[in-house]
């Protein structure tokens, strides 16, 4: 692993996304079960041992952690005392006190504490409840990192804030679909965003029915005024053909497994990208 720092001083999570107030859009949001989850890992880590033992004198660094967030403690010398500390940090991390992004500040500040092995076997261990929990970030060198850059989230946003109701239904579900934390289903999120190409297409060219494919209405653009470059036009004719040969999701009557989730975000950014290209090509024809 890397260790970064910055002299002596470590940004952490809400600094370097400066971070200021309660952001209410769900991509910046914690579950509750998610803050349980790495909870749990780090109580399992740092205190199940003392729960059967008699608790010994001393402080640790998750003491000089609580202090960095601003939470008194007692001094553990005993197991009142101990659980105490261990109530408040829990108060602190988990119910959150409405603060979405205390989990991941929290998440960074435990693992500086560590090194070697165990910094590895932990940030697998969080990532892995990262990635079950659909969360939008990962760790990675002790830090906690967005999956899908503020620009992609913006540009995904403007699809779903569309004024093209068609656009943006299938862009919301596309993200639904893949953002589900119980049973993220990529196959048809990457349909959804697709399809949300497909809808602006439909809009630009008229058509609709089962002539309305992508591949058909990308055809039309030029005869409709929408001129796109010939190496742009050509890259989503291939990616409407991985949604549409004869393994592909697009075919009902076969079943397409196994899209990983790299691909169904790829596809989310990719699309949403190209509907807002296409969007304001058609505003500034019509103006």
């Amino acid at each position: 692993y890397l260790e970064i720092v910055i002299g002596d001083f470590m940004e952490f999570f809400s600094t370097r996304n400066k971070v200021i107030s309660i952001n209410p859009n769900g991509l910046r949001s914690t579950s509750i079960e998610l803050r349980e989850r790495i909870w749990n890992v780090f109580y399992k880590e740092e205190y199940d041992y003392y729960d059967t033992v008699d608790y010994t004198s001393y402080t640790t660094g998750i003491e000089d952690m609580m202090l960095e967030m601003g939470i008194r403690y007692e001094f553990p010398a005993n197991k009142s005392a101990k659980n105490a500390n261990v109530e408040k940090l829990h108060k602190y991390v988990v119910q959150n006190g409405g603060i979405w992004y205390r989990i991941y500040d929290f998440i960074e500040k435990y693992l500086r504490l560590m090194e070697g092995d165990k910094l590895q076997q932990i940030t697998k261990e969080f990532n892995r409840i990262f990635e079950e929990e659909v969360a939008p970030y990962r760790i990675l060198n002790g830090l906690v990192v967005p999956i899908i850059g503020k620009s992609e989230l913006a540009a995904i946003g403007e699809t779903i804030n569309s004024k093209y109701e068609s656009v943006s239904i299938h862009m919301t579900k596309a993200l639904e679909l893949y953002s589900d934390r119980q049973k993220p289903d990529y196959e048809n999120s990457v349909k959804e965003s697709i399809s949300s190409v497909e809808a602006m297409c439909s809009i630009i060219t008229g058509l609709s029915g089962g002539t309305a494919t992508l591949g058909n209405t990308l055809k039309k653009l030029k005869e409709n005024g929408i001129n796109i470059h010939p190496a742009m036009e050509s890259a989503f004719k291939q990616l409407y053909g991985y949604t549409s040969d004869s393994g592909g999701i697009r075919h009902g009557s076969i079943e397409f497994v196994n899209v990983a989730s790299e691909d169904a975000k790829y596809m989310l950014v990719s699309c949403s990208a190209f509907v807002n290209y296409l969007m304001e090509k058609w505003i500034k024809l019509n103006e």
